[in-house]
């Protein structure tokens, strides 16, 4: 009975999964922005149209090179802010750290596993920024060579997507993203329960 109840307080081994999986949305993130913008260079034209006012009449538009370097900015500030933010949220002290549960997370050793969340879901949200910005990148280039797509809307559209998704995703981090693990019922507990019950059925 004692071995059973150590065994399901200790915290589980820490693997290279358990430490690479907050790299891992951002990585595909990457990758998949380094995809896009790989096509971006070989099919841009050299006059690119950023926004359109209406089929076949542009509102704004820029060289391809410019584009390119936008894309790099936007896709290094990503990057700065990720690397920023997860320094100070690995190096803030647990006390000052805001998160739903504090005082399931703050005590008893779960303080690693919830920097890891925060990590993790930070991630995935840096890892859908990049997606995000990959689409708005591939919806240029498709633009580009077909009139469905000389709109204003299709990039607002993407944008109000993103932020919306940004939203419920950080509804769900405070709400559900930090729920504490259920407490597994000892067999000692069991036992007696069974017992109980036998012997009131005899009565």
């Amino acid at each position: 009975m004692t071995d059973q109840r150590t065994s399901s307080t200790r915290p589980a081994p820490r693997g290279v999964g358990w430490w690479l999986s907050p790299l891992r949305p951002v990585a595909i993130g990457m990758v998949v922005l380094a995809i896009v913008f790989v096509v971006g260079l070989k099919t841009l034209p050299l006059h690119t149209i950023l926004i359109w006012a209406g089929p076949h009449d542009r509102a704004l538009a820029a060289s391809s090179s410019d584009v390119e370097i936008l894309v790099l900015i936007a896709g290094l500030v990503v990057l700065g802010l990720w690397l920023v933010t997860a320094g100070i949220m690995a190096l803030v002290p647990v006390r000052h750290v805001l998160v739903p549960h504090s005082a399931y997370w703050k005590s008893g050793g779960r303080h690693p596993e919830m920097r890891r969340r925060y990590a993790a879901y930070l991630g995935r949200a840096v890892g859908g920024t990049y997606v995000f910005i990959a689409a708005e990148l591939l919806l240029g280039i498709l633009s580009q060579k077909g009139s469905a797509l000389e709109t204003p809307w299709a990039p607002i559209v993407v944008s109000i997507a993103y932020i919306v998704g940004l939203l419920i995703f950080a509804v769900w981090v405070f709400t559900d993203g930090f729920r504490p693990a259920p407490t597994p019922r000892s067999s000692g507990t069991g036992a007696v329960g069974a017992r109980t019950g036998q012997t009131s059925a005899r009565r």
